[in-house]
């Protein structure tokens, strides 16, 4: 799996992170790259903003229930969210479906899924992290900066993509 690290509006590419035990964590040397601040709504009907998460590591996954490569990575984005849910990393599963509630929480009920889902029917937020395609995910470091983008589903629950999680963490 490769997540790149790029700038969201420029696209101006940064660098190239490999997630394999083999290669570093990235380190605060990288030239800031601060996530655009948001509040959605999740399916619980709270809001939730993402500096509500400063000090901790996000996944943040755009995706929808029309998607079928977004319907088959969420088993191992639940997977992901099981194994660290208890350490420092959260994850948000943010929707674009135009429907809201109405079509995520049936999808949501039926995979048995159970970390935060929220709802951007309108995209807003979508945009503005520059979504062009979905699935995309990032992963959003504890100082609100941009660590790296995954276009595409992956499977998160790989042992690689664990260990990577565990040496971010610096879980033994």
């Amino acid at each position: 799996m490769s997540f790149a690290l790029k700038r969201v509006q420029t696209g101006f590419f940064l660098a190239t992170l490999l997630w394999t035990a083999l290669l570093p964590i990235p380190t605060a040397a990288s030239e800031p790259n601060p996530a655009p601040g948001f509040t959605l709504e999740s399916l619980d009907g709270a809001d939730v903003s993402l500096e509500q998460f400063r000090g901790q590591y996000l996944v943040i996954n755009f995706w929808a229930t029309w998607c079928g490569p977004c319907k088959m990575e969420m088993p191992s984005l639940e997977a992901l969210h099981q194994t660290f849910k208890s350490k420092n990393l959260k994850l948000l599963a943010v929707s674009g479906d135009m429907f809201g509630a109405q079509v995520v929480r049936p999808f949501v009920e039926a995979h048995n899924l159970t970390f935060t889902v929220l709802l951007d029917p309108a995209l807003k937020v979508s945009h503005k992290f520059g979504v062009v395609s979905l699935p995309t995910t990032y992963l959003v470091g504890p100082d609100g900066n941009i660590i790296g983008v995954s276009q595409g589903a992956e499977n998160w629950a790989s042992p690689e993509t664990l260990q990577y999680f565990q040496e971010l963490l610096k879980i033994n």
